[in-house]
């Protein structure tokens, strides 16, 4: 959806409520949005305040091409776009989307779960980025942009409340210090209480605190050099991210044990917001930035050099076994706790043409060193597990794409990125015990690996304008995804000499974009088909023991295909429409041997592979399956309407959203009962406005309207009986509403 602000275009000439022309960074320089080659939804700040999307799970509502997978913790989660995303726990492993604030790319996408704050603009940038944004972006991109500093005094506060009991305050304050030299300040701190309640403690889980700044500093030593430094601190902690029971048959039991009494004035059900634990959760997230960028103007070209460094901390803890009962006859039952600490330095160098003509590009070089240390501990019993780890990625590329016009009409565009990279792992198991010890024994003493890699990706898109406002091209890219360790429970040192293979995608888009009814009306629609070769996925392994051990592969082919067709239209100057439609469809073209789901059957596909029967030699092929998380239809529809109160000192508004997503499996082996069924979400605010462009913007607010009751994860139990499913319930998954009051001087 390519969302501008509710403001209208006021140029002169032009009709007085045309939409406004969006301006975008998705090719790394300033661009009209209508005129690049590139399927990319847009979503501006205001537009992020008024449809109250506060952090990166929220834009699904406004972005039909993205989905979140939400796991237990945040180094769990997965942002999948066009059905592509993470399925995999290591830390060894990159991201398919790949995440980027203000020029840097977030080494671990987890840090994208932090929340927003002072954003100027969103960029979705869908199909694979690999020319311009490296080598972790295989099926596309989130940038980020935050507000710059100002060259006059402004800011604003923002109070939000809502009946969940969450608190929200948002401040900034930006102006000039002195000539040539601006700053912006901001921070936001938020209190909400959790949506569960633990039936055993007493108390509510899944909420969480936070809290961040940012500051920015603008420097123009010059007329020809900009300096912009940019350092920020968010800091969020929770008690974690439990699963209610959804379904449990007669005499469920979780590692053998019956769990009966932690049903105890439960009922499972898509509507239970209870459960009984004995054991704490808790997670903790940590993320600093530092980021240096400056731009001197050479006169035919500008010269950018973008300098970052990025530190991540995270620590969580939970009860693994999800009940009030003493697993295995432990007290406390079973806990598994994990460290992070990640670190990454980047440098990249950049010329952007600036002249007039018919060539035009940008060019550059790029470096990053990051590394990442987790220790892992779950404990006790017979699924213990305990061990640390160091995982490496050093990287090298060159890069660049030209735009070429053949005539006025008529223009092409080719881009190039070659990349280098370094990867390393140290494992060491400090639990003998663990299971399975025959593969855990040999690493008692450091398991180290390292590899390396070169890879080429590229772009080509020929356009063809067909008037002034309306255009359609077609595009082929290619994505890679870098190798890596599969990092977990279990590491070998088969694991440490033989890294996870890269994933490569290839895609081809047709497109067309255009402007009509003078310029009220902005339709974009895209035709899509990307092959992805060596998919990288995790999937379990079932050991004698009933656990579950987690692998990394490459599981073989997937295609994801489709169309996306997005819709803004100024209707009157009071009344503003957006829409976005995307249909999909993914499949896996090949997947032999993988694992069976538990309590697969050979009528249900599956096979005894060696004929000798037992339990790690059966498989099934999961060709023709679809990938989880990878709704068929998605779309969302908003409207905005201003109302004008002459004789009053503000003026009124009202807006209305609705999305909808189709049935979904969130199993990569096709269990037929994790399983979530459509659902759509409706969200509205009514509200007042003081008449000018400062004072005071009062919002009442509600989100899921309707009550909709929907799971963002649905899984059978970690060690559980065959049918007992646990889902993942999100704060929007019941209705709650709130108030919002905002003061801009």
């Amino acid at each position: 959806m390519m969302i501008a602000a509710p403001a209208v275009a006021q140029e002169s000439g032009s009709d007085p409520i045309a939409l406004e022309e969006i301006v975008v960074t998705a090719q790394k320089r300033e661009q009209n949005l209508q005129d690049i080659p590139l399927a990319v939804t847009a979503l501006t700040g205001d537009t992020l305040a008024s449809r109250n999307v506060a952090t990166v799970s929220d834009l699904t509502r406004l972005a039909p091409s993205l989905t979140v997978t939400q796991g237990n913790v945040p180094t769990n989660n997965s942002i999948n776009m066009r059905g592509i995303g993470t399925i995999a726990f290591s830390t060894g492993i990159e991201p398919s989307v790949a995440v980027i604030v203000d020029d840097v790319a977030l080494l671990q996408q987890a840090q994208a779960f932090s929340g927003l704050s002072d954003i100027e603009r969103i960029e979705v940038l869908r199909g694979p980025q690999g020319t311009l944004f490296g080598k972790n972006a295989s099926a596309g991109a989130i940038n980020i942009v935050t507000r710059a500093p100002t060259d006059t005094l402004s800011g604003s506060i923002t109070g939000t409340a809502t009946d969940d009991d969450e608190y929200r305050v948002d401040a900034s304050v930006s102006g000039p210090i002195a000539e040539g030299v601006s700053f912006r300040l901001n921070g936001f701190y938020s209190d909400r209480e959790g949506i569960l309640d633990n039936l055993t403690t007493g108390e509510k889980l899944n909420g969480e605190t936070s809290y961040g700044v940012r500051g920015r500093l603008k420097l123009n030593p010059t007329d020809r050099l900009s300096i912009d430094l940019i350092a920020s601190h968010a800091l969020s902690e929770g008690n974690g991210v439990a699963r209610t029971v959804r379904t449990a048959p007669a005499g469920a039991a979780v590692f053998g044990t019956p769990i009966a009494a932690s049903l105890a004035g439960i009922t499972p059900g898509r509507d239970n917001y209870s459960v009984r634990a004995n054991a704490p959760f808790f997670n903790r997230s940590k993320v600093n930035t530092y980021t240096a960028r400056a731009s001197l103007d050479l006169g035919p070209v500008d010269l950018v050099s973008v300098t970052s460094y990025q530190t991540w901390r995270f620590r969580f803890a939970e009860d693994f076994d999800m009940t009030a009962q003493n697993v295995l006859g432990l007290p406390g039952g079973i806990v598994a706790s994990s460290q992070y600490e990640s670190n990454q330095v980047s440098q990249e160098l950049r010329l952007v043409s600036t002249t007039d003509g018919p060539l035009s590009y940008v060019a550059g070089l790029f470096y990053a060193d990051g590394e990442t240390d987790r220790g892992f501990n779950r404990a006790p019993g017979a699924v213990s597990a305990a061990w640390v780890s160091n995982s490496g990625t050093r990287s090298y590329a060159a890069f660049a794409q030209a735009t070429y016009d053949f005539t006025g009409s008529t223009h092409l565009d080719v881009g190039l990125r070659a990349n280098h990279e370094k990867i390393d792992v140290r494992f060491q198991n400090l639990n003998p015990t663990a299971s399975p010890p025959a593969n855990n024994a040999t690493c008692l003493q450091v398991c180290a690996g390292s590899a390396e890699d070169d890879a080429f990706t590229g772009k080509i898109a020929l356009r063809q304008d067909l008037s002034d406002d309306v255009m359609v091209y077609g595009s082929f890219a290619t994505g890679y995804k870098g190798q890596g360790f599969d990092i977990s429970s279990g590491f070998t040192p088969t694991r440490a000499a033989t890294p996870v293979k890269p994933e490569t995608s290839k895609s081809y888009e047709l497109g067309l974009k255009g402007r009509f009814w003078d310029r009220r009306l902005q339709l974009n629609t895209v035709l899509f088909t990307t092959d992805f070769e060596q998919f990288q996925a995790q999937s379990g392994v079932l050991l004698p023991d009933n656990t579950i051990q987690l692998t990394l592969n490459n599981v073989g082919a997937v295609r994801t295909r489709g169309v996306e067709i997005e819709m803004s239209a100024q209707l009157t100057e009071a009344f503003r429409l957006d829409a976005a439609f995307n249909y999909l469809d993914t499949e896996i073209l090949s997947f032999k041997n993988a694992q069976c789901y538990g309590g697969q059957t050979a009528a249900q596909g599956c096979l005894d592979l060696d004929g000798a029967g037992p339990l790690t030699a059966t498989g099934q092929d999961l060709a023709g399956k679809r990938l989880p998380n990878a709704p068929k239809y998605k779309f969302n529809v908003g409207g905005n309407y201003d109302v004008a109160f002459d004789d009053l000192p503000f003026d009124g508004f009202v807006t209305l959203d609705y999305s909808y997503q189709s049935q979904v499996s969130f199993d990569l082996l096709g269990n037929p009962v994790a399983v979530e069924r459509g659902y759509g979400l409706l969200n509205g605010s009514v509200g007042v406005v003081q008449k000018g462009d400062t004072g005071y913007r009062v919002t009442l607010f509600a989100s899921n309207i309707l009550d909709e009751r929907f799971a963002s994860n649905v899984g059978i139990a970690a060690g559980g009986s065959i049918g007992l499913l646990m889902q993942t319930l999100p704060r929007n998954s019941q209705r709650y509403v709130g108030v919002k009051a905002a003061y801009r001087f």
